[in-house]
């Protein structure tokens, strides 16, 4: 009995000053001390994994992701990148189907307007002015050249200049193309943006046509030049899974009309040929990528817009065409006034005026869904249907404004 309370007793005065903590217990409580302290600087400290991070900044919003270029170095050279820029890319092309509108205000500057996301039961779209692009002499009337190309626009204006235009990042660029006529496209492979310039006139010794193609990023553009047979331009092109077309007319005899179709990767030029229908009207046949396909929308421009042809490149190599016919519900004025820039993700095909009423009024734009054959219209709000607005940047004073819509716009961080 004595023996255990003398056992008790030490056991009991183990942590008195007289008799202090063993070593090996000392070692051990402060390895635990330790261990629970950097256990708690990690779950404080250490930070999102990298990939993580750039995994959640790929799926923001364009226009959100440019903000986050001033958090710090890193994160700017990451957004910079162009792995990163094809990335965001990608993710904005999975979203709905949006649009660009750029409106001419004569000698003063040019509006470029994004809309909201499209929506097959709405019956109106937001818009936003993004941007002013200044100095500018306005796009050139009916001859307008204004298209949006992998979340870049480009269009001309009335004095031969070519300019590109990031809305998403507020920049644009003036390119050093001097020529009658500037189209662009884009090729997926190398991830290039190129212009072909016509440099040289038909119907001017020598016998043939010249252009010279630019290639775009990575600093100043390099130059090429191209010849091919003579031809009359005499439609706006489109760029589709990088090729460029646009109509023609060949002088080598009457009535020869071809699809001009421009390689962008390998910088060449070929026609194609195409039925009368499809260049006809002296140039008010129209161009559109219709399913990822070359078509054409030939309507009689002098008469009451309410039927229109679709003809559909089937085979590029073999040539081939096909046609539909269609009968809208209701007149929508006449064929002149209004021309169509594509299609939405659904496939319907948009109709929308050239010209902005000298009036503030609603602008409206037309869906028609090939299948169902039915129409339906839809209000673009805030261009220009404001009194003060249009005052402010000088619309509808003294001269027609023209608008062009590009279709399927993505938005993108890249700039040239």
């Amino acid at each position: 009995m004595k023996r255990r309370n003398d056992e008790k007793d030490m056991f009991c005065s183990s942590r008195s000053k007289l008799n202090p903590i063993p070593k090996k217990v000392l070692c051990e409580e402060r390895q635990l001390i330790d261990e629970k302290e950097e256990r708690s600087r990690i779950k404080v400290d250490d930070p999102i994994p990298l990939d993580l991070e750039v995994a959640i900044l790929t799926r923001l919003p364009a226009k959100s992701v440019i903000k986050f270029l001033c958090v710090s170095k890193m994160w700017s050279s990451i957004i910079r990148s162009q792995r990163f820029v094809s990335s965001s890319y990608a993710m904005s092309s999975t979203m709905r189907s949006r649009f660009i509108i750029t409106i001419s205000s004569g000698d003063r500057c040019l509006l470029v307007f994004s809309s909201s996301y499209e929506s097959e039961i709405s019956s109106c779209l937001a818009t936003n002015l993004d941007m002013k692009v200044p100095s500018v002499s306005g796009l050139c009337g009916s001859a307008a050249y204004c298209a949006s190309v992998h979340g870049l626009v480009g269009f001309t204006t009335s004095g031969f200049t070519f300019t590109v235009c990031n809305p998403c990042i507020n920049k644009f660029t003036i390119l050093p193309c001097v020529g009658a006529r500037t189209s662009w496209g884009y090729d997926p492979v190398v991830d290039q943006f190129k212009t072909l310039t016509m440099i040289s006139y038909p119907y001017r010794p020598p016998n043939y046509t010249a252009h010279e193609v630019l290639r775009l990023g990575g600093g100043a553009p390099e130059s090429n030049k191209v010849i091919s047979p003579p031809y009359f331009t005499v439609t706006k092109s489109v760029c589709i899974n990088g090729f460029v077309y646009y109509g023609a007319w060949t002088p080598t005899r009457s009535q020869n009309p071809v699809i001009v179709c421009f390689d962008v990767r390998h910088e060449k030029l070929s026609f194609i040929k195409a039925p009368l229908s499809v260049i006809c009207w002296e140039g008010e046949s129209i161009l559109i990528n219709y399913k990822g396909k070359l078509a054409s929308i030939a309507r009689h421009p002098y008469a009451t817009f309410q039927s229109f042809d679709l003809w559909i490149l089937e085979d590029v190599k073999k040539q081939d065409w096909s046609r539909q016919s269609f009968q809208l519900p209701f007149s929508l004025g006449m064929g002149k006034d209004f021309t169509s820039p594509g299609t939405n993700k659904a496939g319907e095909i948009i109709f929308a005026p050239k010209l902005l009423p000298l009036k503030v009024q609603p602008f409206y734009i037309f869906y028609y869904n090939v299948d169902r054959k039915d129409i339906r219209r839809v209000r673009l709000l805030g261009i220009a249907d404001d009194q003060d607005f249009r005052h402010r940047y000088g619309i509808g004073i003294g001269s027609y404004c023209y608008v062009s819509i590009s279709a399927q716009h993505v938005e993108s961080i890249a700039s040239l």
